[in-house]
């Protein structure tokens, strides 16, 4: 059956939704969120998770109005979506809304909206577009190109400042470029590049972000301070044990040790309310989400398609690991939510949008 889920026949859409499998570990994944956020709200503002539910449901009709038009219709409007992020980005380091240190936010008719996470879908459409039209390998002025569509936003998530999510972008144009045809010896270049421009983006870093940094390496050294988080959170997924403490019986959570419990840190809650058998569930729905993309673009002949499937993947699959992995303390702490778990509306919506258009995508495969 597993080799079956990867491999499988060319044809993957049953009855117009596109594969059904990858909807099926979106829908595990909601499940799981919904779930965590109930207990994980209850402290903080039960209306937390009724929202959570209305963001959920906004975004899957938006994922099926989106795949039900061929994707190379949103691909045409790449640049014109992509234009609107950048703009919103701009407007954000303006006047937009400050919470935890970072202006990240703009008020738009009494909601909340992270422009952030809808330029990562508008860039994954423009890189599409244009890595599909450079031949193989990708030529140094493909590569230049393409790093300034991508290096654009998120140079302005990172003066938010919001050193995580813009790391997203990197991933994105890194992978992408590999997907498109890139060779090894661009590739060395491009890693020995960054590695040498890692000591300019420290001392580019806030403060409290190098704080963060550092905690990692010795949480102890700062118990209140920049390590608190982390050690509530492996505190809270180690309690858990095999089968967790049970719902709304999770000390950390309900007592209000771990912060930010219903957002970048909701994986700390599942650790410890349903323990290692819960955040293997979680994991697993990751992998069959993430393997049907792979396989989805594994079967897909045009570009464009193919592409854009491979910056979806690198996107959600970079990000799930990086809250997982931070959470549990084997990863720095950056701040990027749980994809289609944590809290967070712009999040929960364009990752059902980039669903949709990766559906579109499997119904034409």
């Amino acid at each position: 059956m597993t080799a079956d889920l990867i491999r499988g026949t060319p044809r993957m859409h049953t009855l117009g939704i596109g594969d059904r499998w990858l909807l099926a570990a979106a829908l595990g994944l909601v499940a799981a969120g919904g779930v965590a956020m109930a207990s994980a709200s209850s402290t903080v503002n039960p209306v937390l998770a009724s929202r959570h539910a209305m963001w959920v449901a906004i975004g899957m009709s938006a994922s099926l109005l989106i795949g039900k038009a061929s994707y190379q219709r949103w691909l045409d409007l790449g640049w014109v979506v992509y234009g609107a992020s950048i703009a919103a980005l701009l407007v954000v380091l303006v006047a937009g809304a400050v919470r935890l240190g970072a202006a990240r936010w703009l008020s738009v008719f009494g909601f909340s909206l992270q422009p952030s996470e809808f330029a990562k879908i508008s860039t994954i459409w423009v890189l599409a577009r244009y890595l599909s039209g450079e031949p193989a390998p990708l030529a140094p002025r493909a590569v230049l190109a393409s790093l300034a569509i991508a290096g654009c936003p998120a140079l302005l998530v990172f003066l938010q400042p919001d050193f995580g999510s813009a790391t997203i972008f990197a991933v994105v144009w890194i992978g992408m470029l590999w997907a498109a045809g890139v060779s090894r010896r661009m590739m060395t270049l491009l890693a020995a590049g960054s590695a040498a421009c890692l000591p300019i983006g420290w001392h580019l870093l806030k403060d409290y972000q190098r704080d963060r940094l550092m905690a990692f390496l010795n949480p102890e050294a700062d118990p209140l301070g920049a390590g608190y988080t982390l050690i509530q959170s492996t505190i809270a997924i180690g309690a858990g044990q095999w089968f967790g403490r049970g719902w709304f019986a999770g000390t950390q959570n309900q007592l209000s040790f771990l912060p930010e419990r219903h957002s970048d840190f909701i994986f700390s809650v599942i650790g410890e309310e349903w323990g290692l058998v819960g955040c293997l569930t979680v994991v697993a729905l990751f992998w069959l989400l993430v393997a049907r993309m792979l396989r989805i673009a594994r079967w897909t002949p045009e570009p464009q398609g193919r592409l854009m499937v491979a910056g979806v993947v690198c996107w959600i699959a970079y990000q799930a690991v990086v809250n997982m992995g931070m959470v549990m303390g084997l990863l720095p702490v950056v701040g990027v939510p749980l994809p289609f778990i944590s809290y967070g509306g712009s999040s929960m919506v364009s990752l059902w949008i980039a669903l949709g258009a990766v559906q579109s995508v499997a119904k034409g495969a």
